[in-house]
C-alpha cells in the first residue's frame, strides 16, 4: 500500500515534467515546421514556462493560482490559432471570431467579478475545455468528409488533436468541480488530481508521437 502511495505521489509531482519529451523535437525542428506545428511548439513552451513558475511559487508557499488565470487566457489564444488554422475552410469565420471575443470577455469577468485571481478559475477553464472539445470533434468530422489522402502531416495532426480531445474531455468535470474538490481530504484530493496528471501525460505523449510523424528537412 505504501509503495502504491509512493508511486502515485511521484507520478503526481513529476508526471507533468514529461512535457520535456515533446518540447525537445518541437525546439529542434521548429524552423522546418509548417504553421500549425509551430503553434503547437508555442503551446508547449507556454505550458513548460507556466509549470515552472507555478512550481517555484508553490515551493515558496505563494499562491500560484494567478498564474493559472493568465495561463488559461494565453493557452486559449494559442490553441484558438491552432484550430483556426485547421478549421478555417470548414467553419465560418464569424463563428471563430465570436468565440474569441466571448471567451476573452468572459475570462476577465470570471477572474475579477465572478471569482477572483486567487482561486481556481472554474468557469473559464470549463468553458475553454468545452470549446476545444467541440473544435477537436469538428476537426475529426472535417477529416472524415474530406477526400484528400491521409499523409504524414494529417497523421501527426490526428495524434495531436486526439491528445487535446482526451485531455479536455477528461478534465472538464475536474475543472467544473475544482473549487469543491479542493475542500476534500488530502488523500481524495491527491487521487483526483492524479487523474489530471495522467491526462496531461497522455496529452504530452500524443503530441510527442504526432511530432515524430513529421518529416523535417
Amino acid at each position: 500500500m505504501l509503495i502504491v502511495v509512493g508511486i502515485k505521489d511521484l507520478f503526481f509531482k513529476f508526471g507533468p515534467w514529461l512535457i520535456v519529451l515533446p518540447v525537445l523535437p518541437a525546439l529542434k525542428n521548429y524552423f522546418s515546421y509548417s504553421r500549425e506545428f509551430k503553434i503547437v511548439a508555442w503551446y508547449l513552451i507556454l505550458s513548460g514556462c507556466s509549470q515552472t513558475v507555478s512550481f517555484i511559487l508553490w515551493k515558496q508557499s505563494i499562491n500560484n493560482l494567478p498564474v493559472l488565470h493568465v495561463y488559461t487566457l494565453l493557452e486559449f489564444l494559442i490553441l484558438y490559432r491552432f484550430y483556426l488554422k485547421l478549421l478555417q475552410s470548414f467553419i465560418p469565420g464569424v463563428f471563430f471570431y465570436s468565440t474569441l471575443i466571448i471567451f476573452i470577455l468572459f475570462s476577465f469577468i470570471d477572474s475579477f467579478i465572478l471569482e477572483n485571481i486567487f482561486v481556481f478559475n472554474t468557469y473559464t477553464r470549463s468553458l475553454e475545455a468545452f470549446i476545444f472539445i467541440l473544435f477537436s470533434v469538428l476537426w475529426f468530422v472535417q477529416l472524415m468528409t474530406d477526400d484528400h489522402k491521409a499523409g504524414l502531416q494529417t497523421k501527426a495532426l490526428s495524434f495531436i488533436n486526439g491528445g487535446f480531445f482526451i485531455y479536455f474531455s477528461g478534465s472538464i468535470v475536474l475543472f467544473s468541480l475544482s473549487n469543491y474538490i479542493n475542500n476534500l481530504t488530502h488523500s481524495l484530493l491527491m487521487n483526483i488530481w492524479t487523474i489530471h496528471t495522467i491526462l496531461l501525460v497522455v496529452l504530452y505523449l500524443m503530441i510527442f508521437t504526432g511530432l515524430c510523424q513529421i518529416k523535417t528537412k
